[in-house]
């Protein structure tokens, strides 16, 4: 080994070092908690109606939002990324990354982290593995789970297969709200304890007839049984 190899060899060795020996705060607010490597910085904010938040490094930064106004759902047309719907300590969220998961955007999107209240977190830039990671570290309510959570990118679908979660804020919410009658009946846990899961599960896959305002109430297909799938997990969460 020449010279200059040793030296770069030694450099990489004396960097990996130095970030295995950085300390890692923790973050807990709530119903959600994770850890985030020392070197970030927090800036807290509290809002009226919802808790925000943001880690900042370098060029990057993590922005968390916590209350019954958080800022997302899928209402909008849905952009071209890669998505996961996965269960975290019970309940249901939605992994959103670009499509090079290691140079853009990645975000944990959690509805209802308990009854109401709702949890979305996104990075703005770089979507590091150190950012993937911390993302990994995060845990719900009063879990004692000691592995972090698995994100295979290789399950991941894009906007043409999205899941259930998607899915569902996509095509229904813009009819339904889950808290009062709009075009349509409210999808509350009232409503859909009611009506149950087969029912609500024939219900997608079945033919409307239009309603109100001559709106048609949107068809999932067979072969997106998947999605129907999760968007039922998603419903009858405990």
């Amino acid at each position: 080994m020449n010279r200059l190899s040793l030296i770069l060899v030694l450099l990489f060795l004396i960097s990996c070092a130095k970030k295995e020996n950085i300390p890692f705060n923790k973050f807990e607010k709530g119903m959600i908690k994770f850890e985030y490597p020392s070197d970030w910085k927090l800036t807290e904010k509290q809002g009226i109606d919802s808790y925000f938040a943001y880690l900042s490094k370098d060029d990057d930064t993590i922005f968390i939002t916590y209350g019954m106004y958080n800022p997302k759902t899928y209402k909008n047309p849905i952009k071209n990324n890669l998505f996961k719907q996965i269960t975290i300590d019970g309940r249901e969220a939605v992994i959103e990354t670009s499509q090079n998961i290691y140079g853009g955007f990645a975000s944990i999107y959690i509805p209802k982290a308990d009854s109401s209240e709702g949890v979305y977190i996104f990075n703005k830039k770089a979507n590091s593995p150190e950012v993937l990671d911390i993302y990994r570290t995060i845990k719900l309510g009063k879990s004692i789970r000691k592995v972090p959570l698995k994100l295979n990118f290789n399950e991941f679908t894009n906007k043409n297969s999205p899941p259930g979660i998607v899915l569902y804020e996509n095509n229904c919410l813009g009819c339904h709200s889950e808290f009062r009658y709009e075009i349509g009946p409210s999808l509350d846990q009232k409503f859909i304890q009611s009506k149950g899961k087969s029912w609500l599960e024939s219900y997608m896959y079945s033919k409307k007839q239009p309603v109100e305002y001559d709106i048609e109430c949107s068809q999932i297909q067979k072969k997106d049984s998947s999605s129907v799938n999760e968007i039922l997990k998603y419903l009858f969460q405990k």
